[in-house]
């Protein structure tokens, strides 16, 4: 028998904002990939986090309670479903509140260890498209295809205003510009995992291109690459 091509893995990497996981969720449409939020499962962790009461900065408490957490990240008609110990927290951790907090949670050490280990169960041997912060540094270092997703920091704060409007929470964009130049230093300066480029990785600045465009380009430099992690 004719054994099937390994599954391709693409990765995203990119701050806040970039627009990368508009990008991802398109890019897996298009070519009938699964789509994985890795930011999904560290809001999720922030969202316990800040549902229990627990200090972020308290590393060991947040680490013990997201070790005994059950987090899982369905693909659902709608977008992803995201659940903690059985709950539907999807809408939940798009809060502002859960912004704030989420780059200290990502920041320690366990957290991230179980986030990637969940993800890496959650994906399976299937073609992926997976966005986040250490998508082709750490969790899919093998991956076929890396792309790292950058834009200026006004047309991300300004993308972030708009989208959290849409969601019904609404912060003046000077407040969301300065979260997001904070949230740019914590993610660029931690011990673990910092955001970086990948080796290898493919840089698209997507300000002032439309997402159509992006998405051919992206295509155009996928199609080409032999299949297989």
């Amino acid at each position: 028998s004719v054994s099937s091509p390994p599954p391709m893995v693409i990765t995203l990497d990119g701050p806040a904002g970039s627009g990368k996981s508009t990008l991802a969720r398109r890019l897996a449409a298009r070519l009938g990939f699964e789509y994985l939020d890795s930011g999904a499962y560290y809001r999720a962790a922030a969202w316990l986090v800040r549902d229990r009461g627990i200090d972020p900065g308290n590393a060991q408490a947040v680490a013990r309670a997201i070790e005994g957490a059950t987090l899982h990240v369905r693909s659902g008609p709608d977008g992803p479903r995201i659940e903690v110990d059985g709950r539907d927290v999807s809408r939940l951790i798009r809060s502002p509140d859960v912004e704030a907090i989420v780059s200290r949670v990502a920041a320690i050490r366990e957290v991230r260890q179980a986030v990637v280990r969940r993800i890496r169960e959650d994906a399976g041997p299937r073609d992926l498209v997976a966005d986040g912060r250490d998508m082709g540094t750490v969790v899919f270092p093998d991956a076929g295809a890396k792309f790292f997703v950058t834009a200026t920091v006004e047309e991300r704060a300004r993308r972030r205003t708009s989208e959290l409007a849409e969601r019904g929470f609404s912060r003046p964009y000077p407040a969301v510009m300065e979260e997001m130049s904070r949230r740019d230093r914590q993610d660029e300066t931690r011990d673990i995992a910092p955001l970086r480029k990948a080796d290898g990785a493919i840089e698209i600045d997507t300000t002032g291109r439309t997402v159509e465009d992006l998405l051919d380009f992206i295509e155009a430099s996928v199609r080409p690459m032999p299949r297989g992690v």
